[in-house]
């Protein structure tokens, strides 16, 4: 996933270093979490797979320690996402309705 312009202030100044380390080194050019290889056809969906570093547990962009990174292929990085987006939209649709969402 690309990083947006008004976040990229928030990522550490090393980012491109460790997000190259967690996938090309650790990860050895693979998904972590299906195997999927980068540049080949996606064993799912029969697309070439281009390898994300996502930030796995804690989803903030200062949050970037090795522990929390994972080498992941478009549609594991999706999946993963998806609860989030889908979180934040209904956040979004409380506040527009006139309530706010209580955060625990």
């Amino acid at each position: 996933m690309p990083i947006r312009p008004e976040n990229k202030n928030r990522y550490p100044a090393d980012w491109a270093l460790r997000s190259r380390f967690v996938r090309f080194v650790r990860a050895r050019n693979r998904c972590e979490w299906c195997g999927a290889e980068n540049g080949k056809p996606h064993p799912v969906t029969g697309k070439k797979v281009v390898l994300t570093t996502a930030h796995v547990f804690d989803h903030r962009p200062e949050a970037a320690s090795l522990l929390n990174l994972a080498s992941l292929c478009q549609l594991c990085h999706n999946r993963h996402d998806a609860k989030m987006r889908r979180a934040g939209i209904k956040r979004r649709r409380e506040i527009e309705g006139g309530q706010m969402a209580l955060e625990f």
